[in-house]
């Protein structure tokens, strides 16, 4: 079976972003970076209805994908 190339590019991509992240924000790592990543996807997630985070979902590249996914579900309450 072949592998989709969105899954072995994954890793690289999101390193990518990270970099990105910090560069943009000045932040000294890549640790950093991740933690405000997280930080405002789950700011995002608790300000939208469950079915607006789905849809969110499905539009994020994989390894955010799976990251917003893995977040506790009292992100989803009000």
């Amino acid at each position: 079976m072949t592998v989709p190339m969105e899954y072995r590019l994954a890793s690289q991509r999101f390193e990518d972003f990270l970099g990105d992240v910090a560069e943009e924000t000045g932040l000294a790592t890549r640790n950093q970076a991740y933690t405000v990543v997280q930080g405002v996807l789950h700011a995002f997630r608790r300000s939208i209805s469950t079915e607006d985070a789905i849809a969110f979902a499905q539009i994020l590249p994989a390894m955010l994908r799976a990251g917003y996914g893995r977040m506790p579900e009292d992100t989803l309450l009000p």
